[in-house]
């Protein structure tokens, strides 16, 4: 089983003057050629075998601001295919298992909603999982 690492960097003062995460959200992976897509926006679909790690870190663009995952929430999170948790050692990194149900076919996506904090206020984008 591999790790896949999500990198999603954010526009900080773009997202909290325009009101619109999405918009000002970047997300890359570690997948290469694994066939990820929609790379560098924010609905980034991650490839994933079942059983792999996924780690999701957050970077705002501007080093003179700050941001956080604050929680996962959407089916993939209720139906229990991913499970995320924060990191202790590395409070911008949460990190999960992908268990989808056995018997899943390859290209079944899966959404989820990743809430973002920042500056006291808490802001929703949804990307995507996919099975390989």
């Amino acid at each position: 089983m591999a790790t896949v690492d999500v990198l999603i960097a954010v526009d900080v003062e773009g997202a909290l003057s325009s009101g619109n995460l999405g918009a000002n959200t970047y997300m890359v992976d570690t997948n290469k050629y694994m066939g990820s897509g929609n790379e560098g926006t924010d609905e980034l679909k991650t490839t994933l075998n079942i059983g792999d790690t996924i780690v999701w870190t957050v970077a705002p663009i501007d080093p003179g601001t700050s941001a956080e995952i604050h929680s996962f929430s959407g089916t993939a999170v209720s139906d229990k295919y991913i499970n995320p948790v924060q990191d202790p050692l590395a409070p911008t990194s949460w990190e999960s298992k992908f268990q989808p149900p056995g018997g899943t076919s390859a290209g079944t996506s899966y959404q989820y909603t990743m809430t973002l904090s920042f500056e006291g206020k808490n802001m929703t984008f949804d990307p995507f999982l996919v099975v390989a």
